[in-house]
């Protein structure tokens, strides 16, 4: 292992852009020796590195050190598996660029077709007990291979049955936390921990010839930084503590849809806080607002009390989009979130022009980006952080606050 002294550094700004992963924001980052560079998603849902085989040549990177460990992540729109590695691991092009010198990888060697969309990865910025990796040590003694998981020693189809095979032996072996890049952020190079996110749409706008360099569509991604940008947010900051050390889990109290009576909104059922801990998680992973049944069931409730007529206009807005045409957005109203902070109640606000999506997957065309999910846990996805500049300050409280500040630009 190489030994690494911590130094302090400053924050660094890193570009990101929503146009690679369809809503996800990608952040551009150098691995290996040779500074390959690959788009991976920011993901707050998960914490996990990982690289598409297709897009890292581990032959060529004299930097890469083998373990004896594996990696499968199953998300909701796919999966993949495969070694995990220790390589060197950059970020930033400017002169606050961070580089850890052996941060662990995953290589996504079986893999889902689906997964990450055209990102070439995901880079998870989670807490560790979401990265767990198997050891395989006993599974290649016993077969008499070599130690270590790379070369990747299983032949696997890229399917859907072919993963879960794959999936169900590793359930059989020992499992360790492996310490999230983040996390390493820290060990190593000993950046603030915190991180912070710009963003201004949760699907990419179409309205221009040239979406990849549309600025609706780009933003900023803070690493080891937030407040100090002064010039990304206007107003004070709204601070929600995190409730425990695997998602960034927050407690959603109440809803309210304009003038609407305010709504309650159901608490976590018992049987569940162990394992999902709160009714709702802040993910910038997932671009829409999927909220539990009773909120959704609410918040439909809410806008048909200020306009009968805009719950069709919902429906045909979730199912296939609408010619935005038929959206006025002067006429929708907030949709403001209550949630428990640090001092009592606070309430975040989006607006319409962020859970209406217009010019989304072609011009003229809206996405209404809010939708029933099938647990009781609400994911706060990314129609909400685009209406705030956001800080991830995972040394403040417990185990970490979620600040929300007005976006400057909006």
């Amino acid at each position: 292992m190489i030994s690494q002294e911590p130094t302090m550094t400053q924050s660094t700004t890193i570009p990101i852009t929503n146009f690679f992963a369809s809503g996800d924001y990608t952040a551009r980052i150098a691995v290996g020796s040779q500074g390959t560079i690959v788009n991976l998603i920011l993901d707050t849902g998960s914490s996990t590195l990982a690289v598409k085989s297709s897009k890292y040549n581990p032959a060529e990177d004299t930097a890469l050190q083998t373990t004896s460990f594996a990696q499968d992540v199953s998300y909701g729109t796919g999966g993949w598996a495969g070694p995990l590695i220790q390589t060197r691991i950059s970020f930033g092009d400017n002169e606050n660029s961070v580089t850890l010198e052996e941060g662990y990888l995953a290589i996504t060697d079986a893999s889902l077709p689906s997964n990450f969309g055209n990102a070439d990865g995901i880079l998870g910025l989670a807490y560790k007990g979401l990265n767990q990796g198997y050891n395989l040590s006993a599974f290649f003694q016993q077969h008499q291979l070599p130690s270590t998981s790379f070369p990747w020693p299983f032949s696997v189809v890229n399917s859907a049955t072919g993963l879960s095979q794959l999936m169900a032996l590793f359930q059989t072996l020992q499992f360790e936390d492996i310490p999230p890049c983040f996390e390493q952020l820290q060990q190593q190079v000993n950046i603030p921990n915190k991180f912070a996110f710009y963003t201004l749409r949760s699907y990419p706008s179409f309205a221009s010839l040239t979406p990849e360099t549309d600025p609706l569509n780009q933003g900023f991604f803070i690493l080891g930084g937030g407040e100090e940008k002064v010039d990304l947010y206007t107003g004070s900051f709204i601070d929600v503590p995190v409730l425990d050390d695997l998602y960034y889990n927050v407690v959603l109290k109440a809803v309210q849809v304009g003038q609407s009576a305010i709504q309650p909104v159901s608490p976590l059922p018992a049987a569940l806080k162990q394992t999902l801990i709160s009714n709702a998680i802040v993910d910038s992973g997932t671009n829409s607002l999927c909220l539990a049944p009773d909120v959704w069931k609410s918040l439909l409730s809410g806008f048909e009390a200020v306009n009968q007529g805009f719950v069709q206009l919902i429906q045909q807005g979730s199912a296939s989009g609408i010619d935005q045409s038929q959206i006025d957005l002067s006429q929708w109203p907030n949709v403001d979130l209550i949630l428990s902070g640090l001092n009592g109640d606070v309430r975040l606000t989006v607006a319409p022009k962020t859970y209406w999506q217009f010019d989304a997957f072609s011009p003229g065309q809206a996405f209404f980006v809010i939708e029933s999910g099938g647990t009781p846990q609400s994911i706060l996805g990314l129609p909400l952080m685009n209406n705030y500049y956001t800080v991830f300050d995972r040394s403040l409280d417990a185990y970490g606050t979620v600040r929300f500040a007005s976006i400057n630009g909006r």
